[in-house]
């Protein structure tokens, strides 16, 4: 209660933090933590910042009259829920410290062990798990179009897979060849012959002679 009659009481008689930390000589943080509930002040601040804000401390308090015999009580009341909040505000700054922590792990550390290990992955494609000793891609031109055919062959060069554009297949022969390196050489004889061109422009593993 204390927090948020304090919060109302001044913005009321129209005192800022600071105006009213200057006139306790206390810093504006303090009287943030006391609106906020994050600790209260002791019994002699507390009857300052009655005096200053015109109020009872009871009203403070939001209980009724305080008899002047129970201002000891009230001072170890006081003590003991600032013990309280103290506790509270520690535990819940390490709550903070692990949520950062996990933050820290789920958005940056298992990106970049994820992206490390399909780096490794992919630098793994040229070796025997992919299936294939070696590949290449050509890009071909020929009138304005541009098509693109892959082939893929093992250790002595027989074509194991190939693919792309269907127009390379049949106007090349590729399919009529088992030598990754004829096939090749057809690919590029056929767009160079006809006034087009012919790049490897991708090459993985066993390179072609």
């Amino acid at each position: 209660m204390l927090n948020k009659n304090l919060k109302t009481i001044r913005n009321n008689k129209g005192f800022t933090q600071e105006e009213l930390a200057n006139r306790l000589h206390v810093t504006r943080q303090t009287i943030s933590k006391w609106e906020k509930g994050y600790s209260v002040p002791d019994a002699d601040l507390l009857s300052k910042l009655a005096d200053e804000l015109d109020v009872s401390v009871s009203e403070l308090l939001g209980k009724d009259e305080i008899p002047a015999e129970e201002t000891d009580s009230l001072s170890v009341q006081l003590a003991r829920i600032n013990e309280q909040l103290s506790i509270r505000n520690r535990r819940a700054k390490r709550v903070w410290k692990v949520a950062i922590v996990l933050a820290i792990v789920f958005f940056l550390v298992i990106p970049a062990v994820t992206i490390l290990g399909n780096m490794m992955w992919s630098s793994n494609l040229d070796g025997a798990d992919t299936g294939y000793a070696g590949r290449v891609e050509y890009t071909c031109t020929l009138d304005g179009e541009k098509y693109i055919y892959s082939i893929e062959y093992n250790e002595q060069y027989q074509i194991t897979a190939g693919g792309g554009d269907s127009f390379v297949a049949d106007h090349a022969d590729v399919e009529n060849y088992d030598d990754a390196r004829k096939a090749a050489a057809a690919i590029e004889d056929y767009f160079r012959n006809h006034g087009g061109t012919a790049e490897q422009t991708e090459v993985k593993g066993l390179e072609l002679d």
